[in-house]
């Protein structure tokens, strides 16, 4: 239902929005930016299913994914209408295995995102799923695993951001066990957050800079720590944030 009303958010946002692209212009036009919120869970055909996924084999699955859930994104490289290089082109129409070492390590999945999108998926044991959210902002930017439910099998925890007109903060959870996504009860508006981890079953969450190298290119950036604004406890084997009281 969330992912629902967001995606209705978004589409309302495009109808009212003729050119919403990233923050900083490119030298020649902004690309036009898509948003493609809604998809369901993807079911990997067993002949193309394999241990390990490369970009590019991610890029064919993404084209029948979209397929599969009647997306249509209007905007590739061969139909770019705006007047953006090349060159920036092969930056802006790009996907990245974003799968952090250690998240790699302790669920055996891989996780991609989009960057003309910023919308990003995890596969894992043959299917892909959509997490977080992307539309306006930045897209998930902080990865690790948890444990709240205690069950002793390793979930995936995330932060996000989207928002063309209030930027907003998120937490997500994407819980293997039955294949379904959390959003925790935590917003900061205004600012980008990151986790610090200091258990599976508990967290300190901290405002964050986010800086990019390259606009056109949103999925290479770097995430710096600020100010401890809340954690996350496991209480009765669910995952609860609370923010800090300020004095």
């Amino acid at each position: 239902m969330k992912r629902l009303i967001i995606s209705l958010l978004a589409f309302s946002i495009v109808l009212s929005i003729t050119s919403c692209g990233i923050t900083k212009k490119p030298k020649a036009a902004n690309p036009p930016y898509v948003s493609i919120a809604g998809g369901k869970s993807y079911q990997i055909p067993l002949k193309k299913q394999k241990d390990h996924y490369s970009v590019e084999d991610f890029k064919n699955l993404f084209s029948e994914y979209l397929k599969a859930n009647n997306i249509s994104l209007e905007t590739s490289p061969e139909n770019d209408k705006t007047l953006i290089s090349k060159e920036d082109q092969l930056k802006y129409y790009t996907i990245h295995d974003i799968t952090p070492k250690e998240v790699k390590e302790e669920l055996h999945c891989q996780i991609f995102k989009v960057n003309y999108t910023l919308e990003t998926y995890v596969i894992n044991k043959g299917k892909i799923f959509p997490i977080g959210f992307g539309f306006g902002g930045a897209g998930i930017v902080n990865l690790s695993t948890c444990d709240f439910d205690e069950n002793g099998k390793k979930d995936l925890i995330y932060t996000f951001s989207f928002g063309s007109g209030l930027h907003r903060s998120h937490i997500g959870i994407f819980n293997f066990t039955n294949e379904k996504e959390e959003w925790l009860n935590f917003v900061q508006e205004n600012d980008d957050i990151m986790l610090e981890k200091l258990s599976d079953k508990s967290f300190k969450i901290n405002t964050a800079k986010l800086s990019f190298s390259d606009d056109l290119d949103r999925s290479n950036y770097k995430l710096s720590k600020k100010d401890n604004i809340g954690d996350i406890q496991s209480v009765d084997g669910k995952a609860v944030a609370t923010k800090t009281t300020m004095k």
